[in-house]
């Protein structure tokens, strides 16, 4: 018995290298697809990692959209590449770069030797059932879909409706049954041979390509037209779930067990961001988790839990999530969450530095960056990836900050995790960290003029960037003196939100959990709130004072700096005075500007 199987995916060059490794780890075969829209070098890294292996091939590749002819396309290439290769298997198993094995190699090479012949492909009658949860069914091939639905939606809308205004309905393409089901299927080399020769006709290309979402569609119609109705098993053997609204749910460590209860031999989609899930699920791959076999009869068969739960705990248990269930935009995954963490909250990057300076010490921590800084995510020890994120991943950071900060908490399982929040940065995620009680809460109250500096000289400062106020220089006093004014109103706002947000946590959260602090006040003493807030020894270091004298040098040159060019710009000295005796309350200083 030979596996093959076909892989289809569009990034994330680590863990796909690792699927492929525990795949030709157990004898079997692969061969990669790789979105052609992906960038080349993630490419270059997995041809190159796996450029040795006589188990692995590369599909040539296709620049591969949603819903599009080019998904099946990208299939019918790493069957191409099975041909070329010489290969000979019994099953060709198809998955995604985010599956992941849920029973072990040899409990599926066992499962396949004793069904050897029958085809595993979900298969729906798509005129008389429904199949579709959400979106148009029957319509998918009795129309023609010639622009993308989700890239082009305006022009996909005219075009549907003025075929149907004008009667443009058609037959399927020989008059074959159509039928559909999930792409993730599993079938006999034998029968993809005779696919792939259909595939090769002009008529049945030519209709599938203006079909709708064809990869539920294509192998699910062509399998019914050439295999016998006895041999087909109308499941697939790649567990999956999707939520009432039709999106796919998207599995994490503590659906470990869940899992490990299918009657399945993959699941998807398993999250990118929770190694720890595919930690657990290679040793149960390899055999090494012993599991109770599930008669064959059984299989494709999910358990009813999803559903359940989703009826009894309508609003999710505390603590555990519920699959599909969103917590609601503002929280999100951080409403379950109850694992300590901690936020560092200041108003410039410089001041912000010395802190990280301190905590990047402290073995009990695990202090990221700036992680919402807008060039880059900041992870800690300078780290090109973490919690499944790469370092330049801001785009994907911020389709759901919560969930961002939920995945950072839950990957280091024994420091306490941190991050700063720089002003202007995080979203909502310094509110939500005064408002949730596992959070810890350090208030670092800035300096007004080096906040402004870093401003006018934007854009915001990275950890490991030189801060020079020299080059304040260059800015004409005038300009200055205009922003200043912008600015300082700005900061007030601020400043007054910090003290409202600080009041809030003193009446929730437990003792000491949100403390305030100015670097530099009181020389030394700064630091006692910082470790009293998050329980650190006192211990004194040469390094701290270093870290302490260069950010007061610092401060104390923008300041003088600025200073000089807002009273060259017209801004009065009593003003700027106000502000040095008081900056968390800035009504003074703004009536004298």
């Amino acid at each position: 018995m030979q596996i093959a199987f076909a892989l289809l995916a569009h990034g994330h060059p680590d863990d796909i290298g690792r699927l492929i490794r525990i795949l030709v780890g157990q004898g079997h075969l692969v061969v990669l697809h790789y979105d052609r829209k992906a960038p080349q070098a993630s490419f270059e890294r997995l041809r190159d990692r796996f450029a040795g292996c006589a188990q692995v091939r590369l599909a040539v590749r296709v620049a591969v959209h949603w819903g599009e002819w080019s998904v099946v396309q990208g299939t019918l290439n790493c069957l191409d590449a099975i041909e070329a290769a010489g290969w000979d298997p019994t099953y060709v198993y198809h998955l995604s770069g985010m599956d992941y094995p849920i029973r072990s190699s040899a409990e599926l090479t066992a499962f396949l030797e004793r069904n050897n012949g029958d085809e595993f492909i979900e298969t729906v009658a798509a005129d008389t059932e429904t199949w579709v949860k959400t979106g148009p069914q029957r319509e998918r091939y009795r129309y023609r879909w010639p622009f993308n639905w989700r890239e082009q939606q305006q022009q996909t809308e005219i075009c549907f409706h003025l075929q149907k205004w004008l009667g443009l309905e058609r037959g399927f393409v020989r008059d074959m049954t159509p039928f559909m089901g999930s792409q993730w299927w599993v079938l006999t080399w034998r029968t993809l041979k005779q696919v792939m020769a259909l595939a090769r006709t002009p008529d049945i290309v030519g209709f599938f390509r203006t079909t709708l979402i064809a990869d539920e569609l294509f192998f699910q119609t062509l399998v019914r037209h050439l295999v016998a109705e006895d041999r087909i098993v109308s499941c697939p053997l790649t567990h999956y779930q999707f939520s009432d609204y039709g999106y796919p749910i998207l599995y994490h460590a503590d659906h470990y067990e869940h899992l490990l209860r299918q009657n399945f031999f993959m699941a998807r989609k398993i999250s990118l961001h929770d190694p720890a899930l595919r930690d657990r699920l290679d040793a149960v791959w390899s055999g090494e988790v012993p599991l109770a076999p599930f008669p064959d009869e059984s299989i494709g068969e999910p358990t009813l839990e999803y559903d359940d739960w989703r009826t009894v705990h309508r609003d999710g248990v505390p603590g555990r999530p519920v699959p599909g269930r969103s917590q609601g935009t503002w929280y999100e995954d951080q409403k379950r969450v109850t694992t300590p963490w901690f936020a560092v909250l200041g108003t410039s990057t410089l001041e912000l530095r010395a802190v990280h300076r301190r905590l990047a010490r402290q073995p009990g921590l695990l202090c990221h960056g700036q992680v919402f800084h807008p060039a880059l995510i900041e992870f800690a020890g300078g780290s090109d990836g973490f919690a499944g994120y790469g370092a330049g991943d801001t785009r994907m950071r911020d389709v759901s900050a919560p969930c961002f900060v939920t995945d950072l908490v839950g990957a280091e399982p024994r420091r306490l995790t941190g991050m700063l929040l720089r002003w202007k940065q995080g979203h909502h995620i310094p509110e939500l960290a005064v408002d949730r009680p596992n959070v810890r809460v350090l208030i670092v109250d800035g300096d007004p003029f080096l906040a402004f500096a870093e401003e006018l000289l934007g854009p915001a400062p990275l950890l490991a960037d030189s801060f020079n106020p020299d080059a304040l220089r260059s800015v004409p006093p005038c300009v200055v003196a205009n922003r200043f004014r912008r600015f300082l109103s700005e900061y007030d706002r601020h400043a007054q939100w910090l003290a409202k947000q600080f009041g809030k946590g003193l009446k929730h959260k437990p003792q000491g959990w949100i403390v305030r602090t100015r670097i530099g006040s009181g020389g030394k003493d700064w630091f006692a709130p910082v470790d009293m807030c998050l329980e650190l020894p006192q211990a004194e270091e040469a390094s701290d004072d270093h870290d302490l004298r260069e950010v007061e040098d610092v401060v104390a040159r923008t300041r003088n700096i600025v200073q000089d060019l807002l009273l060259s710009g017209g801004i009065r000295k009593e003003a700027m005075q106000q502000i040095r005796r008081d900056s968390r309350n800035l009504g003074m200083a703004l009536a004298l500007l």
